[in-house]
């Protein structure tokens, strides 16, 4: 493959700059050219080449001058010439070794993609919730009878119903998290807060027999698994 490059060539001993030429090696021949002019044309095999700390010594026809290229690296490797320059030497093994590509740079302004790891833990929490609920409702036909009502909460007194309720809430809760919508947070933790409250007062006032203290158990660790969430800092920030 043929190298052409721009360079100077000066006898040697003389001072720089030297004379402005265009280097061109092709076939296993040398060609030095000024302008309109040929300089000097030779066989590599019929002269001697010599890597220095800046550029090449040259031996020919009797005379010997220095020959400085913008391209080193392809001269020195088209000439098959052994690089005895340190300086020559390193820039060889860059050209044939390129570095690779920097990594590119994370934009703080491009949005990060974020982990649903948070939602689905609520949900979970939410489960656990309505299997409590399902339980207390089981444990309270067990005794032929519903749960002791506190004052203000609902006609009936089957509170089985509103942990159902809230733990489906809570599911409800999670999926709206887990797609990132604005006022999800809030409105989990408003939620989650009733389901508290509800828990709350029940357990104050329920059965303590083996069924409902199961029941108690799910709740208060689906409670607990929620307010763990929404505290821990799991779940991103929406946008």
């Amino acid at each position: 493959m043929a190298v052409k490059t721009n360079g100077t060539v000066r006898m040697r001993g003389e001072s720089e700059p030297g004379l402005a030429v265009v280097v061109l090696v092709d076939e296993g021949r040398l060609r030095i050219i000024s302008g309109a002019d040929l300089v000097g044309e030779w066989d590599l095999h019929e002269i001697g080449i010599q890597a220095l700390q800046e550029g090449f010594a040259i031996r020919a026809e009797g005379e010997e001058f220095v020959l400085r290229a913008t391209d080193e690296v392809g001269l020195a490797e088209e000439m098959g010439l052994m690089v005895t320059s340190p300086r020559l030497a390193r820039k060889v093994a860059v050209s044939n070794n390129p570095e690779p590509p920097p990594e590119p740079m994370l934009n703080e302004d491009m949005p990060r993609e974020q982990s649903n790891v948070g939602a689905i833990a609520f949900a979970l929490g939410g489960v656990l919730v309505l299997v409590g609920g399902s339980l207390l409702r089981v444990a309270s036909s067990a005794r032929g009878a519903p749960l002791p009502e506190p004052s203000g909460v609902g006609a009936d007194g089957e509170f089985w119903l509103y942990f159902i309720v809230g733990g489906l809430a809570m599911v409800a809760a999670a999926f709206v998290l887990s797609i990132r919508v604005r006022w999800a947070r809030p409105v989990a933790s408003l939620i989650l807060g009733g389901v508290i409250v509800l828990f709350a007062v029940v357990a104050s006032r329920g059965s303590a027999d083996a069924g409902h203290l199961t029941a108690y158990g799910f709740i208060a660790g689906g409670l607990v698994v929620g307010v763990a969430v929404l505290f821990s800092g799991t779940l991103a920030a929406s946008d």
